[in-house]
């Protein structure tokens, strides 16, 4: 029934995901003030190995101590940080489940601290959202020195990934994070060597993918999670501005792509509008597709296995990922594959879980539906009446 979604997806020659179905990173944000996880960390992403999908990715590991959304987020600076997640790969193995960790720069769109409200983007265009949040925030224009140095730590959280077992990486290349703000016309704005045209303006992320190449060698497979349209229109990035610069990370050593939408201003209308959005991200995939060999997919607002099985199926995309869906119920592919689909906690599209991440009144990532972690009824009204 589901022959589509369910045949195996190859990454190299040597990795390849039982099927073309994964939970596609999201930021839980379920560790100490050091970047370590908590157990509420491992507990979820076991659950998440075991339902049902081929592969998935830890999301948003910062690259950079000093970069991060809020106080709770995921970090691999150090050994230690890599010591912390062994733990997760290696029950991945023995479920053979293609576990991967996305490496993540936070850029204009972090949270900066009292003692160093600098945040760092191409052109220093700051992100609104980020100034609402954070009014004392400064954005800069990065020099030369410093994105080698942002280079050289995606290469060294690369290897202390590896180091930890994973066989997989992806980068965070969209959502208006760094290298994303470096893609877009809107947000780079740089007259040298990395800006002006769409293949100068992929020249950070291409920097970086060759230098881990280097690194981590075939052992790896590194996956670009790729923003195809930040919700500005003809001013901002769109799809059919990336055609070479799919041809161009495919050169570059790069085993996938996955394309994503939206940035921290317009993840509202994202949010409001999930079959617009399904669709904008399905036309996407089939458009890099023309352009590279690689394995194309994308994540957003797909919420069943009939519906991915029918995109697959059609060709507009290799691989199909799962977000919120599979934050309401971690068993969501695993139950549909049974047949159970009555069972399955359905998500609400509310989109509330994303507030939950700089709510100081939450905990952690909640959500409405998931009994394991369901938001508390004060905190849910209190949502829905703001």
């Amino acid at each position: 029934m589901y022959s589509a979604a369910t045949k195996s997806l190859d990454f190299t020659a040597k990795l390849k995901a039982k099927n073309r179905l994964y939970f596609a990173p999201m930021g839980f944000d379920l560790c100490d003030n050091q970047g370590k996880p908590l157990p509420s960390f491992f507990e979820l992403y076991q659950s998440l190995i075991l339902g049902g999908c081929g592969f998935g990715f830890m999301g948003n590991a910062s690259v950079d101590s000093g970069s991060k959304y809020n106080g709770a987020g995921l970090k691999l600076t150090t050994q230690a940080h890599a010591d912390a997640l062994k733990p997760i790969f290696e029950f991945a193995n023995k479920h053979n489940f293609l576990l991967g960790a996305q490496l993540q720069h936070y850029g204009p769109q972090g949270a900066p601290s009292d003692d160093n409200p600098t945040l760092l983007s191409p052109s220093g265009i700051a992100s609104s959202a980020t100034l609402k949040k954070f009014p004392y925030a400064q954005t800069v224009a990065m020099d030369e020195a410093q994105i080698y140095a942002c280079v050289e730590q995606f290469k060294r959280s690369a290897i202390l990934a590896k180091k930890a077992g994973a066989k997989l990486l992806q980068l965070q290349a969209s959502n208006g994070y760094l290298i994303s703000s470096f893609l877009s016309p809107r947000t780079n704005q740089r007259k040298d060597e990395w800006g002006g045209s769409a293949l100068a303006r992929v020249k950070f992320l291409l920097t970086i993918i060759r230098e881990i190449k280097t690194a981590v060698g075939d052992e790896v497979a590194l996956t670009i999670r790729l923003g195809v349209d930040d919700g500005f229109g003809e001013q901002g990035q769109q799809a059919h501005l990336l055609g070479e610069v799919a041809a161009a990370i495919e050169e570059a050593g790069a085993s996938s792509i996955a394309c994503s939408v939206g940035v921290s201003e317009t993840f509202k209308q994202c949010f409001s509008h999930p079959q617009e959005i399904l669709q904008l991200t399905r036309d996407a995939s089939r458009h890099l597709k023309r352009y590279t060999r690689l394995p194309v997919g994308f994540t957003g607002s797909v919420d069943s296995l009939d519906t991915a099985e029918a995109i697959i199926d059609s060709g507009d995309a290799d691989f199909v990922g799962f977000a919120r869906a599979v934050l309401a119920d971690n068993a969501l592919i695993k139950k549909e594959l049974s047949g159970k689909h009555d069972l399955v906690h359905r998500c609400q599209w509310d989109a509330l879980c994303f507030r939950d991440k700089r709510e100081p009144r939450a905990e952690r990532v909640y959500c409405c539906v998931n009994p394991a972690y369901r938001r508390p009824a004060q905190l849910q009204q209190y949502y829905k009446e703001n």
